[in-house]
């Protein structure tokens, strides 16, 4: 059976394992992995775990998680602040694509002040875990009063963008690096 929880500390080991499995990462070398699990997650982990959830199955322990930032002008001054120097640390290019990676979140903020990503093991696409969690992240917006948050997909990430579609999602931009998509929450 599977099933959707808030995040505990304990679970960081394997937010970061999906973070880079999802993201195609896990056998990148060293730099790579750091880079990706820096400026993809641990955000998120560090500064918001309260609008963490993540997906386990009895069998097969965490499967997926959804991590989100409530408001993204914060998430942009501590990002700037404390991973973008981090990643400069790996390398000047690693540090100019952290300041790239605000751009697509950050020109949506007046209308989605919130924004989130979702990891998942690959074969448990298409099973219903996506829901789960868009639900558990949809509940907890809500009763913040927050009805607009958006992700960027990975371009070529055809399970996430299939997902993302069927799970109510708009899509708003495409860029030859991923797809902007938007998750309006209606009120109760």
């Amino acid at each position: 059976m599977t099933s959707v929880r808030p995040y505990e500390q304990n679970d960081r080991e394997d937010v970061i394992r999906l973070c880079l499995e999802d993201t195609g990462t896990a056998s990148a070398g060293e730099d790579t992995r750091k880079y990706t699990a820096l400026t993809r997650c641990e955000y998120y982990i560090d500064c918001e775990p309260r609008n963490c959830f993540v997906a386990v199955d009895d069998a097969a322990g965490v499967i997926g998680c959804i991590l989100c930032s409530e408001n993204t002008d914060q998430y942009e001054r501590a990002f700037t602040e404390k991973y973008v120097p981090q990643a400069a640390a790996i390398s000047a290019k690693r540090y100019v694509d952290a300041k790239l990676s605000l751009l697509p979140i950050t020109m949506y903020r007046q209308f989605y002040p919130a924004h989130f990503v979702l990891f998942l093991q690959s074969s448990w696409y298409g099973v219903g875990v996506e829901r789960l969690l868009l639900d558990a992240l949809r509940d907890t917006l809500r009763s913040k009063k927050i009805l607009n948050a958006m992700t960027v997909c990975d371009a070529g990430n055809e399970e996430a963008l299939k997902a993302y579609e069927e799970n109510g999602l708009k899509p708003m931009l495409q860029t030859k690096y991923g797809k902007a998509m938007a998750l309006e929450i209606k009120e109760i």
